[in-house]
């Protein structure tokens, strides 16, 4: 090898990537532990309380109710159990066959899981029906 002079710089025989990798895998730990590795299985929401109980229009509406009877639950149609969503979507199709399209009001109990509201919506827009109304569900009435 050749003596350098005074003012030369050795000659570079590579990079060194060894400090670039070090940053690499401390942003990766970074990244992987401040991530959440698991999905939300249900959405809290809170639907607010109805204080009102007049309506707004006088049409002839369809009205769809979904509440939580301990942990099942209980859906009516036009105050007439149903046992599942896929009844009431068949009873909501054959109600909508040879008629006009009427809205429907979707009422939905405050405890009801956002999943299951998205549910009944996607039941009765499945059924014919692409005009309804999300409504909360009365408070039950206290003798004060």
């Amino acid at each position: 090898m050749a003596r350098l002079k005074r003012h030369e710089i050795p000659e570079s025989r590579g990079i060194n990537t060894t400090p670039m990798m070090d940053v690499i895998f401390q942003l990766l730990i970074f990244f992987v532990l401040t991530s959440s590795l698991t999905k939300p299985t249900q959405i809290e929401l809170n639907l607010p309380d109805s204080t009102s109980g007049t309506k707004a229009t006088s049409e002839k509406t369809l009205v769809v109710s979904y509440q939580l009877r301990d942990g099942l639950p209980l859906i009516l149609l036009d105050n007439q159990p149903v046992a599942s969503l896929d009844e009431l979507e068949a009873q909501m199709k054959a109600r909508a066959a040879g008629a006009a399209v009427c809205p429907v009001d979707i009422r939905i109990e405050k405890t009801v899981p956002y999943q299951d509201v998205i549910a009944v919506m996607d039941t009765v827009r499945d059924a014919g029906y692409p005009k309804f109304s999300l409504l909360t569900m009365a408070r039950p009435k206290t003798g004060i």
